[in-house]
């Protein structure tokens, strides 16, 4: 049965869309020279509100720090489109925060990755960072509120969730009865049968693929992406770049700026 896209879903896909290319002309704003001292402070009062644990508060710092990273972008009429789009996906506030976020440093530490890229002038990283925030807020809104739109099968509903948690200590069991609503030996055998690969090698390749683009789009040290990607131990990052692309990440990366330049 064909599965119809619920407005909530449509609503998150305009505003991603914007977001992302906000995110992208605010990080050129920066590597042209813009101060990201308003959008650092703004990232801080988020913080208190999630450290106070204060949703309401937390509410407005998160509208706030949206905000200026639109207003960062500089696009005539970018503003105006947002702020119909925010509107609209209004639900996502206090009572939806409570409910989706019993933790908001969950929540707080999602938009991490997307204000680093920003704050470092990195505009693609910036533009797929915003674009992945808002696909996994709408996973969790979705998940929360039974949104038809949400896959139903077990596969994909752990594809899905994986696709922007991919940074996170993830469990098979966990990740089987809290999101893919399955056994885990079941959905273990999904994995294989399906994509050819066990739960723990499509975890890998996820942060492979990421830690790829990472090292061609950004100058980050190796260790931070390692961290970024979930690798407490560095050198085990390292082990799993060079099976995946035959060469340590240092070299991958000298060899991509070598053919860029």
């Amino acid at each position: 049965m064909k599965m119809t896209q619920s407005p909530m879903k449509s609503v998150t896909e305009l505003r991603a869309t914007l977001e992302g290319f906000a995110a992208r002309c605010a990080a050129l704003q920066i590597k042209q020279g813009s101060d990201p001292q308003h959008l650092l402070k703004q990232f801080t009062d988020l913080k208190r509100a999630s450290d106070a644990g204060n949703y309401r508060r937390f509410a407005t710092a998160d509208r706030q720090l949206h905000q200026t990273i639109i207003e960062l972008a500089d696009v005539p009429g970018l503003k105006s489109s947002w702020l119909a789009a925010f509107e609209a996906q209004n639900t996502f506030r206090i009572k939806t925060l409570e409910q989706c976020w019993p933790d908001l440093a969950v929540l707080f530490e999602s938009h991490r990755p997307l204000v680093d890229a920003i704050a470092s002038g990195y505009p693609e990283e910036a533009e797929e960072e915003a674009m992945a925030h808002l696909d996994a807020v709408w996973f969790r809104l979705a998940d929360a509120t039974d949104d038809q739109s949400l896959p139903r099968d077990p596969l994909s509903r752990a594809c899905a969730f994986l696709a922007f948690h991919f940074h996170e200590p993830i469990r098979l069991p966990e990740l089987a009865q809290e999101i893919a609503c399955c056994s885990p030996g079941h959905l273990a055998r999904l994995f294989h049968d399906k994509l050819g690969l066990s739960f723990s090698d499509y975890l890998i390749e996820l942060r492979m693929q990421k830690a790829a683009q990472l090292l061609q789009r950004s100058d980050k040290p190796i260790q931070e992406i390692a961290r970024r990607l979930g690798y407490a131990d560095p050198s085990r990052f390292t082990i799993h770049f060079r099976r995946r692309f035959g060469q340590p990440p240092r070299e991958f990366r000298a060899c991509f700026t070598r053919i860029m330049n």
